[in-house]
């Protein structure tokens, strides 16, 4: 069914991409302001130590879904989010996706940079777009090239020297902290994914987001004493951060624009991360910044540039290889079609399904 729909309502005419471009640039744009808004995550939630970190969070996300709210009311998708509402599956899958993230996330970093710096806190996290090529093949069916399997190879690297605390073999004094810090990032990476993998409309899914959270951390905040504890200037700052900026725009820009590119630019152009946090947190903070740190971050900086030589990495990976080897590679393009607005479009891209492309050899634009 789904290559009817494909051949029902996509045409493609190789001479005039002026669509394409359109959206790339929405997506090249989305991706630079979520880089520079995410790489302040750290620097904000390590000022917020005063604070219970459940009563922190739950203020946050009392923030997030009014402006949540009011980003599905504008974008014109209230109609869409009341049926992902009322739709109990939908619901759920969409709210399990956030807490994966976010839950994770905020809380696990908050936690963690109690006891260490927020540069080693992030350049351990910020490794998950790499931890993602572990699960393209299974949730995406994406190739994972010899590439990509280097770059993997020296992020690993990157995270052993992290353990480590820089040296060769001793295990570091934060290695407890660097270890649940590798389990956050493999929770995002495996969130990441998904979220591209079911086109969820996306300002839908950041009010969703932000309901589920809000339930945990409530739940959680009731339970451990209700006690917000001394709140600072810095807290209220670090509040309006996370709830408005962090968890609804720089989220619904960081996933729009992965849906959109492939998912190796998104993630070389997203390692830069690291190092903008590690000036916020010089300037910010006063860290200092430890050579093993930079070590670290080059080593999956080098696994990013390998990546740039992968011509086949993200490709869709046939079930039959031998059936596919001689034929011309295929291309996941669900995401150009993620705003369709069809239902069989949007009812198939909801579900998981994909919409696939691939290059043909024709002067005239290839139609059916």
């Amino acid at each position: 069914m789904l290559k009817s729909i494909v051949a029902k309502h996509v045409v493609y005419n190789s001479e005039n991409p002026s669509g394409k471009m359109k959206i790339s640039t929405k997506a090249n744009s989305y991706l630079i302001l979520a880089l520079l808004s995410g790489a302040l995550l750290p620097i904000m939630l390590g000022i917020a130590g005063s604070m219970n970190i459940f009563g922190f969070l739950v203020l946050a996300y009392a923030l997030a879904i009014p402006t949540a709210y009011v980003l599905t009311v504008k974008s014109g998708s209230k109609e869409t989010m009341l049926k992902y509402v009322k739709n109990k599956k939908k619901f759920l899958q969409i709210a399990l996706i956030g807490l994966l993230n976010y839950a994770f996330l905020e809380f696990g970093l908050t936690f963690a940079e109690r006891y260490i710096s927020a540069s080693l806190a992030t350049v351990v996290y910020r490794s998950y777009p790499l931890l993602m090529l572990l699960f393209l093949p299974l949730l995406l069916r994406e190739k994972v090239t010899k590439y990509q399997a280097a770059a993997l190879v020296l992020a690993f690297a990157g995270l052993y020297f992290a353990i480590t605390g820089g040296s060769a073999f001793s295990i570091g004094s934060d290695s407890t902290m660097i270890v649940f810090l590798i389990g956050i990032a493999m929770a995002s990476a495996i969130a990441t994914i998904l979220v591209k993998k079911y086109m969820f409309n996306m300002e839908s899914s950041m009010f969703i987001f932000s309901i589920a959270n809000f339930i945990l951390f409530l739940v959680a905040f009731i339970i451990t004493g209700a006690n917000f504890g001394k709140i600072s200037i810095l807290d209220i700052i670090s509040i309006l951060y996370v709830g408005i900026v962090y968890n609804v725009f720089t989220g619904f820009m960081y996933y729009s624009s992965l849906r959109t590119l492939k998912t190796t630019i998104v993630t070389n152009f997203y390692f830069l991360s690291p190092f903008i946090t590690f000036v916020f947190a010089y300037l910010l903070l006063g860290e200092a910044i430890k050579p093993y740190y930079i070590s670290i971050a080059v080593l999956v900086a080098i696994g990013m540039v390998i990546q740039n030589f992968d011509k086949l990495g993200g490709t869709y990976l046939a079930k039959n290889k031998a059936k596919s080897a001689n034929k011309a590679p295929i291309f996941d393009v669900s995401g150009a079609f993620a705003e369709a607005k069809d239902p069989l479009l949007k009812s198939v891209l909801d579900n998981g399904g994909r919409i696939l492309a691939t290059k043909v050899r024709s002067k005239e634009p290839y139609s059916t």
